[in-house]
């Protein structure tokens, strides 16, 4: 049995005002599958599951179809919705003691479902319900007890076999393991999993988007009220390609994330409808996105366009206009105008030598739109060289550079200011990157004046005690006229990171932009080049010799050696699961692993790999010429080696004996019930 919603509307009446919560949602529930559904609070996912089931509100308004098995839902009156509810179709709510009546033990209520659609008696259906709690491992009492008597998560599973104990072919589950530890977490994604073997058709809402990752086969993402992505299940952490999805993984503290928490811009939390009179007497009909805290005002958003422009990290102005459709992108379906998630700077074979030396060569290299991603390497592998080839500080002698859709090279023969104003440079040393003669106020100012993109004396005041705001450096006059040199170096380096910002660039370059301070003041401006990522949509090429510090803030990594690109992905991948000799060697040596390096590190081969005289996997082809890239994980996740370490595999949890006990007893026929 399966679910069709097509252009599902639902909206909220209040007064001349009304809450748009779904705005022409279309979906599939198949059987045998599990759909989650993920979005911050307020995007619609609950309003969504009581649609399903015919449970909203009276002040709602619902266009659109809802179809079972070909079936239309909507419009059905109340009896013909409660002939399906429960039998075909039932819902496990959100905050599960709400949702119990207080008054009534557990078992008499989840014997419920058998009274009204079966017809048993009630001493039957109390025992078949009883029975049907000790096979979701309560005990035997549980079923007396009240609902305040029993934990959070005992009244989960007692919603759950409640919902489950006339085997519907659809499930809805809306956050079933919000209040759940980690072992009854485990027990109820058995039981899902089951579930599906079983051919059920279930939709999982929820913010935990490790429990969406693990236990779905398709994913949607809900952004207020509108479908914004839908994905395979498995790529909702690590391979989104729409720019809410890439940020609401990046603010998930999954298990196996190593990036640090980095949020979304901005706020949205729910879409206002309301009609104005205009002056020729006409009504003029209209949504905004409005807080908790806001009111109503002169100012709203377009009534067309993306509504993620505010917060995206790449928005375009024609992405205010029209209507954005569902566009495929890899696999996904994404609703954005630039079909997901764009390349911001595309390197392909760029090269660079000085003299004799080869310092980079032949590298191709992609950087996505708001991503930061770190390059690491011991010294001398070709990291600066590529990220100044990158910044445009370096010409190379060979490849291609595209930025912004545009011809780097040709970009900067025409017009270099142009190019250099999207494009912030953070240097190595920030002692030598600043000249001592130039107060603070001149130090930030001076790629205003150089580039000549502001004259008016004012405009650059404004600018610069922004940029010194942004980076947390005080904008005070006697601050402003002080000079480097009386400076901590962690200020000097936030000096250096509003000279960057002060053109309110698209692109950020950063050398190894902490290697000379202190933990405590590292992690300062660390936290602070994070918070201006997140906050000004911010893509970042982060230079770091330090794997610790790139767990820590890397979206993505790319390992250099002897200037090539030895292995490149997901940062959570590449920390977890290396698949080049050399960086299970570069994260043995930071773990402190005495025998990380053992074999002679001097000298670089003049053929073949340039890590075949450390390595110890060497096959005869290392000695011969250089690997092309593998494919450790559908394209995300390369290496290039001739022999990759083994990839591990996916460990799957089985079922506890209680779950599988469960699923036996469930009826195998419609007119039967086991409890």
């Amino acid at each position: 049995m399966s679910i069709t919603i097509e252009e599902l509307s639902v909206i909220y009446r209040d007064g001349g005002h009304a809450l748009l919560a779904l705005d022409k949602v279309s979906l599939e529930l198949k059987p045998g599958r599990v759909t989650a559904l993920v979005g911050e609070s307020g995007s619609g996912k609950t309003t969504l599951g009581k649609a399903l089931m015919g449970l909203l509100p009276e002040n709602a308004d619902v266009s659109g179809r809802i179809c079972l098995d070909g079936r239309e839902l909507t419009g059905l009156n109340e009896a013909a919705l409660n002939g399906l509810r429960w039998s075909r179709i039932a819902m496990v709510f959100q905050n599960g003691q709400a949702n119990l009546n207080p008054v009534y033990t557990v078992a008499a209520q989840v014997a419920e479902p058998l009274v009204q659609h079966r017809g048993l008696d009630r001493k039957t259906a109390l025992k078949a319900a009883e029975e049907a709690l000790v096979r979701m491992g309560l005990p035997p009492e549980a079923g007396c007890r009240y609902p305040h008597e029993l934990s959070g998560g005992q009244v989960q599973r007692a919603l759950l076999a409640m919902a489950m104990i006339l085997d519907p072919e659809v499930l809805i589950l809306d956050e079933p393991t919000a209040a759940l530890d980690a072992m009854t977490k485990t027990f109820a994604g058995g039981l899902v999993a089951g579930l599906r073997d079983r051919g059920k058709a279930i939709l999982l809402i929820t913010h935990d988007l490790d429990v969406a990752r693990t236990w779905s086969d398709d994913a949607a993402v809900l952004y207020l009220g509108q479908v914004m992505e839908t994905m395979p299940g498995r790529d909702l952490l690590l391979h989104p390609e729409h720019p809410y999805s890439l940020a609401l993984a990046r603010s998930y503290p999954g298990m196996d994330a190593v990036r640090d928490l980095g949020g979304i811009r901005g706020d949205a939390f729910y879409r206002v409808i309301h009609s104005h009179s205009l002056e020729d007497g006409a009504g003029h009909r209209h949504s905004h996105a409005v807080g908790p805290e806001d009111v109503h005002g002169e100012g709203h958003a377009p009534p067309e366009g993306c509504l993620f422009v505010p917060r995206c990290t790449q928005a375009l102005p024609e992405c205010r206009v029209g209507e954005v459709d569902m566009r495929e992108c890899g696999g996904h379906r994404v609703r954005c105008l630039r079909g997901g998630i764009v390349d911001l700077l595309r390197l392909e074979g760029v090269a660079k030598s000085y003299g004799e030396v080869a310092a980079l060569k032949p590298t191709s290299l992609t950087l996505r739109a708001g991503e930061l991603f770190c390059l690491v390497g011991e010294t001398g592998s070709g990291k600066t060289t590529l990220a100044m080839v990158a910044a445009g500080a370096l010409e190379p002698d060979r490849g291609r550079r595209v930025f912004l859709d545009r011809d780097m090279d040709e970009w900067a023969r025409r017009d270099y200011p142009s190019l250099a104003r999207r494009i912030g440079l953070i240097y190595q040393n920030p002692a030598e990157a600043v000249s001592h003669r130039f107060s603070v106020f001149d130090v930030v100012a001076e790629p205003l004046i150089i580039q000549k993109s502001v004259r008016d004396q004012q405009e650059i005041r404004t600018r610069v005690l922004k940029a010194l705001a942004d980076v947390r450096l005080s904008t005070e006059p006697e601050f402003t006229r002080r000079y480097p040199h009386e400076l901590n170096m962690g200020a000097v380096q936030r000096l250096c990171i509003a000279r960057a910002l002060v053109h309110e660039p698209v692109l950020m370059v950063a050398d190894e932009p902490t290697s000379s301070l202190d933990p405590s003041v590292q992690a300062k401006v660390l936290k602070t080049l994070l918070n201006l990522q997140t906050e000004k949509g911010l893509t970042m090429l982060f230079v770091t010799h330090d794997l610790g510090l790139a767990r820590k803030i890397a979206d993505r990594i790319g390992v250099m050696l002897a200037g090539r690109l030895v292995e490149a992905g997901p940062a959570a991948e590449v920390i977890s699961r290396p698949g080049h000799p050399y960086t299970r060697q570069l994260l043995a040596g930071a773990r402190g692993e005495s025998n990380a390096f053992t074999m002679n590190i001097t000298g670089t081969p003049k053929t073949g790999c340039p890590f075949s005289h450390r390595c110890g996997r060497v096959v005869d082809e290392c000695l011969a010429g250089l690997p092309g890239a593998v494919n450790l994980n559908s394209g995300r996740h390369l290496a290039w080696c001739f022999n990759p370490v083994a990839r591990m595999g996916t460990l799957k949890t089985g079922g506890s004996s209680n779950v599988e006990k469960f699923l036996a007893a469930l009826p195998s026929e419609k007119g039967d019930c086991h409890g």
